[in-house]
């Protein structure tokens, strides 16, 4: 019976109620659909617009977006664009300042031709610049999960050369065996190629004055990982067109696939081709020369400039009392030289010598060539140590006096036996030296000299760049000129590279976890097996037949309900454990077997059943399992539908149990790979939203394709 009539149904009290029915309907449909778009878009998303939390993406529309969304990928807010907000601390707040963001895009979107040009040959010259900088005093901004896949592929390479036999072997046995050689390299275990990590260092303080790099078989394949990322690695879009462009002059498929991206011990014609195709491809990479000019106004911030300058606490260090001490008058401390001009800027030359002996990276330290400078190091060397002999012991070397100590110019490098001691001393010398007694070097003033010896004269320069440059050192790396020339050649490949990271970045990691897969299609259909088994034949047991204390019984299998599953999980432990059933599917299925609700729904659909279809049967000769199987079954079947669709949920998203009763990895279903996921990816919550959108699919197929099953399993026990 309609709960509206035909009658009256045009009248306005009743419209306005068919109204207000749709009205809620459609409320409480966007409150489902909504998460879901939510989750969708972040699946999308980077460390630019992740915590946005929005519907629909917007890069997909904004032009703006998409150009900012790909900047993370190179370097910092700081780094890449020098005129920054103060608010911008992180891409995080860069990609809530959308307003901001939205007009600093749009200075780089809209330029002129002109402009395009001018940075066209701002990028070309940068990307030589960076290509000859040394890669150990280099800063790199890279993806966890790139450099992973890096390097389990460049030790599979070298599980190869070792033994050529694994060719044969497929892919899980050639990473077994990568994983295996890479764990005998470093001497730590590596069981997984995502446990293949170097956040320390990324982390290492490159600017601190004693810092050194530490070198081992880690640093490296670090150093390794920083050539591949100079070379296209992880920029969007790089990597095709480096291929296509060494198709075209002539090379193999194979070869490709060993120069994509070329190595460091490609041939000299291929590091040619690829400086080329880098001046317009790839100006900007995510390996970017040292600056030391954040370090330098961080100083200049801090305590000891303060203290030297006789201010209090109260008085911070601006671009005002900046201009009053060097003579000068820009806007913004940012514009300021770096490093400090050897003329002029008198005020500022205490401050500058204290940070060179106090702050500066003695790793970027020469020693000035002077007269009496051997003379100090041997009085150095006499004053901390006992003898000869002494030093001799320490570092295990075999000078027979003071005057054979080599005294280089610069840090010693890192080799076995005597230059590990040697660092130190030539360290601790540096170190004693006051400022007029070093020479220091950075990223800045490499570029400097670069432009320097390319165009001769800041005429020249300026006019070349469209800058106004007073000082060679206010000349800065064009990053965010090289990033804008990278960009408009990869525009498709940066709008779909969040996407395409982090769908195959999740889906790559639970294909390879083991027996995932299988362990969870089997699970599935025996619960589902299990759940049509028990279920049934215990309702029909409770509803046909007179059995004793029949009602408590019944009243049991509801309690269970009344209970969170955890509250069973320990007593349900410790009897798997004690059948020793832990690690089995038997111990996965067998505790969710019965289920007290289905169990009371079917015993209360078989009791309105009409006793005249079991009395026919029995007048027919049917045994009790025919009448069970052949008269009772065949009118329950949406109920049972809805049995299966509960079984297939648990099975397939339960992963409390799972990973309680199974410590065997080889065990683990779908869903505890993604649980375990999402501690891995802790810093990249994207990838594992895109893993939940991944493992929703086969649900939400189920859903779309037995929708009338799951009505009629609603429908028809509420009709009875």
């Amino acid at each position: 019976m309609p709960l509206l009539s035909s009658v009256g149904s045009k009248t306005l009290s009743q419209r306005l109620f068919v109204a207000f029915i749709y009205a809620t309907l459609t409320f409480f449909g966007a409150t489902m659909a909504v998460p879901f778009m939510i989750m969708l878009t972040s699946s999308a998303s980077n460390s630019y617009d992740y915590d946005r939390y929005s519907i629909v993406p917007r890069s997909f529309w904004s032009a703006e977006d998409r150009f900012m969304k790909g900047t993370p990928y190179f370097a910092g807010p700081g780094e890449l664009f020098p005129d920054k907000p103060a608010l911008w601390t992180s891409w995080r707040a860069v990609g809530l300042d959308r307003d901001t963001a939205d007009q600093l895009a749009r200075r780089y979107l809209d330029a002129s031709a002109q402009e395009r040009a001018l940075w066209s040959r701002q990028a070309a010259d940068y990307s030589d610049f960076a290509l000859d900088y040394p890669l150990v005093d280099s800063e790199a901004v890279f993806n966890r999960e790139i450099a992973s896949e890096f390097m389990l592929q460049h030790y599979v390479e070298q599980a190869l050369r070792r033994d050529p036999s694994l060719a044969d072997e497929r892919r899980s046995v050639r990473e077994r065996a990568a994983l295996a050689l890479l764990s005998e390299t470093w001497g730590v275990p590596v069981e997984n190629y995502i446990a293949i990590r170097f956040d320390r260092e990324a982390r290492y303080p490159m600017a601190q004055q004693s810092w050194v790099p530490p070198g081992g078989p880690k640093w490296d394949d670090f150093i390794t990982l920083r050539h591949a990322l100079r070379h296209g690695l992880q920029t969007p879009g790089v990597l095709g067109e480096w291929r296509s462009h060494l198709r075209k002059h002539g090379y193999t498929r194979a070869e490709i696939q060993r120069l994509s991206p070329p190595p460091a011990d490609a041939p000299a014609e291929v590091a040619a081709l690829w400086r080329e195709f880098a001046r317009t491809q790839a100006p900007l990479s995510p390996v970017i020369p040292l600056s030391l000019r954040k370090t330098w106004l961080h100083y200049l911030a801090g305590d000891d400039a303060r203290e030297i300058l006789g201010l209090d606490a109260s008085q911070r260090f601006d671009i005002a009392r900046y201009n009053t001490l060097a003579g000068t008058a820009y806007a913004r401390l940012e514009d300021t030289p770096f490093p400090l001009p050897a003329e002029g800027f008198d005020g500022l030359r205490p401050l500058w010598l204290r940070f060179i002996e106090e702050q500066y990276p003695l790793r970027l330290t020469h020693l000035r060539p002077s007269p009496g400078l051997r003379t100090r190091y041997e009085a150095f060397l006499q004053a901390n140590y006992e003898s000869v002999a002494s030093l001799n012991q320490i570092l295990g070397t075999h000078y027979a006096d003071w005057s054979e100590v080599p005294l280089p110019e610069s840090l010693p490098e890192a080799r076995p036996g005597q230059a590990g001691g040697l660092r130190e001393v030539w360290f601790a010398f540096a170190k004693s030296l006051p400022a007029a007694d070093r020479l220091v070097h950075s990223g800045d003033a490499a570029w400097q000299a670069y432009l320097r010896g390319k165009y001769g004269s800041l005429e020249a320069l300026n006019a070349a760049y469209g800058w106004n440059l007073r000082l060679w050192e206010e000349a800065r790396m064009p990053l965010d000129k090289a990033y804008a020339v990278t960009y408009g050649q990869h525009r498709f490949a940066f709008a779909i590279e969040p996407v395409r990271f982090n769908y195959s970045t999740i889906l790559r990691f639970l294909l390879d976890q083991g027996n995932s897969i299988p362990v969870t299609l089997w699970l599935i259909v025996l619960s589902i097996a299990t759940s049509l088994t028990v279920n049934p034949l215990a309702g029909y047991a409770l509803s046909r037949f007179n059995l004793r204390m029949k009602d408590k019984i019944l009243l049991f299998c509801l309690a269970t309900s009344a209970f969170p599953a955890m509250v069973s999980a320990i007593p349900g432990y410790l009897l798997m454990r004690d059948l020793g059933l832990l690690n089995t599917f038997m111990a996965l299925v067998l505790p969710g077997a019965a289920s007290g609700m289905s169990i009371f729904i079917l015993k209360g659909f078989f009791d309105s059943l009409p006793q005249e279809l079991y009395e026919a049967a029995t007048i027919d000769g049917a045994k009790e399992w025919q009448i069970f199987l052949f008269v009772t079954i065949p009118m329950v079947t949406p109920i049972l539908a809805i049995n299966a669709l509960n079984a297939f949920i648990a099975a397939y998203d339960g992963w409390a149990w799972a990973l309680i009763i199974a410590q065997d990895k080889s065990m683990w279903t779908l869903s505890v790979w993604l649980y375990q996921a999402n501690f891995w990816w802790s810093q990249s919550p994207w990838i594992t939203t895109a893993g939940f959108v991944v493992t929703s699919i086969p649900t939400l197929l189920v859903f779309v394709f037995c929708q009338k099953i799951i009505m009629r399993g609603i429908i028809v026990p509420s009709m009875k």
